[in-house]
């Protein structure tokens, strides 16, 4: 006797089995969870040229379009030629990217080494200050509480023993690199990634990026040409309409964010060099290069300088925190929002999430990519949620669901209940949208 099953039977079935398979992926996970970290990391080892290349031609691809719409003036003035128009501006984009990362190292790196090296020279007499400080405001409680008094001084003790410790080991390793001495190169090599290895790497990575660059609009056709065979045609189209919006708002983000931190680094340095602060260089990167994080950015790079200047001259960290504040205030109210203008369009709460959740991933890079990708998906939930609620004619504003009142398509009129994604907008990926295009 055969047993049958019916559509909505086989339906059930197969859905018991995904979800079974899913559960058993999950427990397989959780049981070999340090053994998927190692292989993971192994990858990642592995393929770091292919992952390099792919980061290179994605951020710079930008920047080579806009050099190819200008090329093509020179190029194309009797006839196309396309070929010549992409490698030559693929070929200035890599002398770009190559001019700016030697003019930063040569520029940038032995000033930041001097200051790291003056810092660490001095830190012993600047302990020595602080000690003295710590034991002229903290006296009293030698008599009044000695348990707490013998507290602190253990813990500023031990932190003294090991700040002096990391200076001692530290100093050598920056004398090596700022003489070119002979031990630079196991001094570079020193630690879980060697230099030889990430300069292959990223030579690799700029190979690649060449090819990518120069074949890029093949490469993407491949991909939407592997995503229509596998994939029903409804999923494609959303899948390519989330990339784009996510890619879009991840690169303006970026690209925005990277020049307001670069102005606001730049404009950090002449402040300082005016107030005759100490280590403005150091600072000045710093405050630049956490100025990209959102919301966090401004208190870690303002907190440790801030330090930094109350260790070597304390009567100047006060203008040094007013200065901070003036400049984050301008950025914030004045430069962000022009560069930037209203690019993530998130709460404050779904920011502090996504820095949380991407920094405690993949750390600072993670605080960085994490919370334009949650903002472009932040999106594109809020308009999917919108259009299923006005396919069933209720209310899609968040203020009529903070009473507990219950909600029926009646609440809104029948004219006003609409589609979100219409046909017209599939054909711009497809045109097999325009066979689907209801009447």
């Amino acid at each position: 006797m055969k047993f049958r099953l019916n559509d909505k039977q086989r339906g059930y079935a197969m859905t018991a089995i995904w979800v079974f398979t899913i559960c058993a992926l999950i427990a397989l996970a959780a049981l070999r969870w340090t053994s998927l970290v190692g292989v993971f990391k192994k990858a990642v080892s592995v393929l770091a040229p292919v992952l390099t290349g792919l980061v290179i031609a994605y951020l710079f691809s930008p920047l080579q379009n806009w050099l190819e719409k200008y090329i093509s003036r020179l190029t194309d003035r009797k006839t196309p030629h396309p070929r010549l128009r992409r490698a030559l501006s693929v070929t200035a984009t890599m002398i770009i990217i190559l001019l700016g990362i030697t003019g930063l190292v040569m520029s940038i790196v032995p000033e930041l080494i001097s200051s790291i090296k003056n810092l660490l020279v001095n830190l012993p007499d600047y302990l020595t200050s602080m000690t003295d400080w710590i034991n002229k405001h903290i006296a009293n409680f030698e008599k009044e509480q000695p348990q707490i008094y013998s507290a602190l001084m253990t813990v500023w003790n031990n932190a003294q023993t090991a700040v002096n410790s990391f200076a001692d080991q530290f100093e050598p390793k920056l004398d090596s690199l700022a003489t070119g001495g002979a031990g630079i190169l196991t001094t570079l090599t020193t630690g879980a990634i060697s230099v030889v290895n990430w300069v292959m790497n990223f030579l690799l990575g700029l190979i690649m990026a060449i090819y990518v660059l120069y074949n890029k609009e093949r490469y993407q056709a491949q991909a939407r040409k592997f995503l229509y065979a596998f994939l029903p045609e409804e999923h494609v189209h959303n899948f390519l309409r989330m990339g784009s919006h996510v890619s879009y708002t991840f690169m303006h983000f970026l690209s925005g964010k990277t020049v307001d931190s670069l102005i606001i680094g730049l404009l950090c340095f002449i402040g300082m060099t005016i107030l005759k602060m100490p280590y403005s260089t150091l600072i000045s990167i710093l405050v630049g290069v956490t100025n990209i994080i959102p919301f966090f950015g401004p208190i870690l790079g303002a907190v440790p300088s801030g330090l930094l200047i109350l260790l070597s001259e304390p009567r100047k960290v006060i203008p040094f925190v007013i200065f901070i504040l003036v400049l984050q205030q301008f950025d914030g109210n004045i430069l962000g929002p022009k560069i930037l203008g209203d690019t993530l369009g998130l709460p404050m709460f779904w920011i502090l999430f996504a820095i949380t959740i991407g920094g405690g991933m993949m750390g600072f890079i993670g605080m960085v990519a994490f919370v334009p990708m949650f903002a472009a998906v932040y999106t594109l939930l809020s308009d999917f949620i919108k259009g299923r609620l006005a396919k069933k004619g209720l209310p899609e504003d968040t203020e009529s669901y903070l009473t507990n009142e219950l909600h029926s398509a009646k609440t809104i009129p029948k004219e006003q209940v609409y589609e979100i994604v219409t046909p017209d907008e599939l054909t711009e990926f497809h045109p097999a949208g325009k066979e689907n295009k209801e009447p």
